[in-house]
């Protein structure tokens, strides 16, 4: 069973599926995740042995997580959008369902490795593997080799500028180095459990090479969740400071600083040169600022999983909109923050027990530090469900290292386990079809084949789960398609089908702003210019301080002859987009002058 759990946490940080799935980086995750849990859960429900309900650590642990599962259900079911809180936007899929299945997962954990530190030791061991796997391939993106997907989507800048911050297989760069930042310190926790020499020699060597890979990121939060996780390494196994940790030390230094002055280091250089630029971390400050208002308006349910997108341009400040005026907001970029907006106090209370588990009686340095450094880390980025898995499952370990276990007879736990397992094989399946149908109408539509894109994105729409919809995307792409088909028949066929999807967008879309934006787009194409302003005002309805629907709906009030009107939103979208855009001020500058 030990060996089970190991590989279901190695496959859901490591696997990824270009070409076969859509969201070829999240949806293996995801469906790994379902159907490894509902596989655990019935293995452990056949078990006969469970854990003492007398320890207290496991005990706190089972009755925060289901408060955990009872604050999701409540903060789904007041949500605004039940559906996307319920199986998650297509960014991350992190909606109340899967959140569910990883607390549930973290449990079996406890159940599993409770007094059996030999199987602890088998987690780890799988935990190491995985991370010297993803750290390696990490490395060799960095370093301009990567078999499986295209550098450019993963580089920032041109020529000796250019930044490079490899996502590893969980991507996007922040949520790869601080995945490997708990590989960092759980490598050496296998020195108090191992009894091989060797397997404590590669626990070392991972750790060392999964520190590299996290620097070569470029993520500064990474960087600070190392030295906290260090400092509380240190502090815990009261560790002085010798001549040769000392000199090791200096070594390292001096190696990682050849490398960064050497021309191998100009990406890293480069990214210095953007911290330089950017000290404050982009839109963080503001957008934290802006995350708290929008909380204090839904303390006690939240407004639920997910939604952050949809709901937070109601709150955000003039200031934050004027500043990145391109940029859309899909969580608070803070566990706690996004804990918070999601699930009001509740979940925000529950999060900060969790966090607060780790330091409780820290008798295992290596795990309480790699939890500690990922806390620190997440500060500045928000759960996915490998990080999200990782943390739980960490924490888990802790739990299960400290509470004995004893045999029970077999009761109705069975019966009751084994419908949610069924449950969750089902979601898998259903969400692994439907990305699979996706992932063909994008192939098709990349042919310009009409005819199989529209039959695969039907069977997608039969298939996928009630949250984040492809109509968006769809409508756009359709759009291209037909500027490319050169029968009038078949374009006057992906234009219906286009406009079809960006009406729907507006209904299903987890940005609606964007979806309304995309059919004024849309009907700006036909000359419809009352669907046009139709739209774009219900775009400003929904992110009423994103100056592109402002600007556009000036271009459409001018040439209705409406000079006043366009006037004044051209002068709203001008303000709104700092004077970034030499477009949108030029609208402005004529419709004042004329």
């Amino acid at each position: 069973m030990a060996v089970l759990l190991a590989v279901t946490i190695a496959l859901i940080s490591l696997i990824i599926t270009p070409g076969y799935h859509f969201s070829f980086d999240i949806t293996p995750k995801t469906v790994v995740l379902l159907a490894a849990t509902g596989l655990l859960l019935v293995w452990v429900a056949l078990s006969a042995d469970r854990p003492e309900w007398k320890s207290g650590r496991y005990r706190l642990f089972s009755l925060l997580l289901l408060l955990n599962l009872i604050s999701l259900a409540v903060s789904t079911a007041f949500s605004t959008r039940p559906g996307l809180s319920l199986f998650g936007a297509n960014w991350r899929r992190y909606g109340s369902v899967i959140e569910g299945a990883i607390c549930l997962l973290a449990w079996l954990v406890v159940v599993v490795c409770a007094g059996r530190p030999d199987r602890v030791r088998v987690v780890l061991r799988g935990i190491t593997l995985a991370g010297a796997a993803a750290a390696t391939y990490g490395i060799v993106q960095y370093f301009g080799w990567d078999p499986l997907l295209p550098r450019a989507a993963y580089q920032v800048g041109e020529g000796i500028w250019t930044i490079v911050r490899p996502p590893g297989t969980l991507g996007y760069a922040s949520y790869f180095a601080t995945w490997l930042l708990m590989v960092v310190f759980l490598g050496p926790s296998l020195t108090a459990l191992e009894d091989s020499p060797a397997w404590d020699r590669l626990g070392l060597v991972v750790a060392i090479v999964a520190a590299f890979a996290m620097w070569l990121t470029g993520t500064r939060a990474a960087i600070l969740g190392l030295l906290a996780g260090c400092v509380v390494w240190f502090a815990i196994r009261k560790i002085r400071v010798t001549g040769r940790a000392a000199a090791f030390a200096l070594l390292a230094v001096i190696t990682c600083a050849a490398f960064y002055y050497s021309s191998l280091g100009q990406p890293i250089r480069s990214r210095t040169r953007w911290f330089a630029e950017d000290p404050w971390g982009g839109a963080r400050v503001a957008l934290w600022r802006d995350s708290l208002n929008m909380a204090a308006h839904q303390l006690l349910t939240g407004f639920g999983p997910e939604v952050f997108t949809a709901e937070f341009p109601h709150y955000e400040s003039t200031e934050l909109a004027k500043a990145y005026p391109n940029f859309s907001h899909e969580s608070p970029h803070n566990i706690f923050l996004d804990a918070l907006v999601a699930q009001g106090v509740p979940g925000f209370t529950l999060l900060l027990a969790f966090c607060g588990m780790a330091f409780a009686r820290p008798r295992w340095p290596g795990i309480t530090a790699g939890l500690v450094a990922a806390i620190v880390s997440q500060q500045f980025t928000s759960f996915t469900v490998p990080t999200a898995m990782m943390f739980f499952v960490v924490l888990a370990l802790l739990v299960a290292l400290e509470t004995p276990a004893r045999p029970r007879r077999r009761t109705a736990f069975v019966a009751a386990a084994a419908p949610v397992a069924a449950a969750l094989l089902y979601l898998a399946v259903r969400l692994s079809a439907a990305d699979h149908e996706l992932a063909l109408t994008k192939r098709a539509l990349d042919n310009v084949d009409l005819h199989a894109a529209t039959a695969s994105y039907r069977t997608y729409e039969q298939l996928r789960l009630p949250g984040g919809t492809a109509d968006l995307w769809y409508s756009r792409s359709l759009r291209e398609l037909a500027s490319k088909e050169a029968s009038s028949m078949e374009r006057l066929s992906a234009l219906a089908a286009a406009g079809v999807a960006a009406r729907q967008a507006t209904e299903t879309a987890e940005d609606p702003f964007n979806a309304w934006y995309s059919l004024a787009m849309y009907y700006g194409s036909l000359d419809d210019a009352a669907g046009s302003e139709r739209s774009d005002r219900a775009a400003i309805a929904a992110h009423p301080k994103w100056f592109k629907p402002h600007w556009i709906l000036a271009q459409i009030l001018r040439s209705e002859g409406r000079i006043e009107e366009a006037r004044q939103e051209a002068i709203m979208a001008t303000d709104l987009d700092g004077g970034k855009d030499r477009e949108v001020v030029s609208t402005a500058h004529e419709l004042l002058t004329n």
